[in-house]
C-alpha cells in the first residue's frame, strides 16, 4: 500500500469516527429535547449552555474556516441546526486538503462531541451509549496532548477512575467528569 493510499485510509477513518460522534451527540439532542434548563456534568452548565459550546466549537473552528457554514439554521431547534452543521460539514471535509491542517482538531473535537453527548444524555436520565473505540482512541489522544489540553482547561480536575475501567470510564474521569454523575434530584 502507498503512503496516498495510508493517508485516504487514515483520513475516512477520522472522519467516520468524528461521524460517530456527531450521531452520538444528535441522539443526546434528541433525548434531551425540550429540557435545555436540565443541570449536566459539564462545567458550561446546563444542557442549553453546552449546546451552545458544541455549535460555537462548530461554526468557529470548522464550518466558517471551511467556508460551510449554513446559511439556514435554525437557531431555535438544536436538532435541526445540528443537522444542517453536520449536513454541510462533512462534504467540506471530504475536499482535496480540507483535512492537512485539521487531522489533530477533528480528532480532538471528535473527543468534544462525544463528552459532550454524554453530558447531555445524562442531564435528563438518557443512556446513550458511546463508541468503545472512539473512548479509548479520545483518552489515548488526551494522554497524548495533555499539557496543551490542562493548558487549554478543555480537561478541568480530573475525576480518579481505576485504571482497568473501561474506556469511556477512564475518558470521562479525566475530563473531569464523574462517570457515576447523575442528574441532580429535586
Amino acid at each position: 500500500m502507498t503512503d496516498v493510499a495510508l493517508a485516504v485510509g487514515g483520513d475516512q477513518e477520522l472522519l467516520s469516527d468524528y461521524r460517530l460522534a456527531c450521531d452520538a451527540f444528535a441522539d443526546a439532542l434528541r433525548a434531551a429535547r425540550g429540557q435545555p434548563d436540565a443541570p449536566t456534568p459539564a462545567p458550561e452548565g446546563n444542557v442549553a449552555a453546552v449546546l451552545e459550546h458544541v455549535f460555537a466549537v462548530h461554526d468557529t473552528l470548522l464550518l466558517e474556516p471551511l467556508g460551510a457554514a449554513p446559511p439556514d439554521r435554525p437557531e431555535d431547534e438544536p436538532e435541526a441546526r445540528w443537522a444542517a452543521a453536520v449536513t454541510a460539514l462533512f462534504p467540506a471535509l471530504a475536499q482535496p486538503g480540507a483535512l492537512d491542517q485539521r487531522v489533530l482538531l477533528i480528532g480532538m473535537v471528535t473527543t468534544d462531541v462525544l463528552i459532550h453527548s454524554w453530558d447531555v444524555s445524562r442531564a435528563v436520565g438518557a443512556h446513550v451509549p458511546l463508541d468503545p473505540g472512539l473512548c479509548q482512541s479520545g483518552y489515548d489522544r488526551a494522554l497524548e496532548n495533555r499539557k496543551v489540553l490542562e493548558r487549554s482547561g478543555a480537561l478541568g480536575v480530573p475525576v480518579a477512575v481505576p485504571e482497568d475501567a473501561p474506556a469511556q470510564n477512564r475518558l470521562l474521569g479525566l475530563f473531569g467528569r464523574d462517570p457515576n454523575w447523575c442528574q441532580p434530584v429535586s
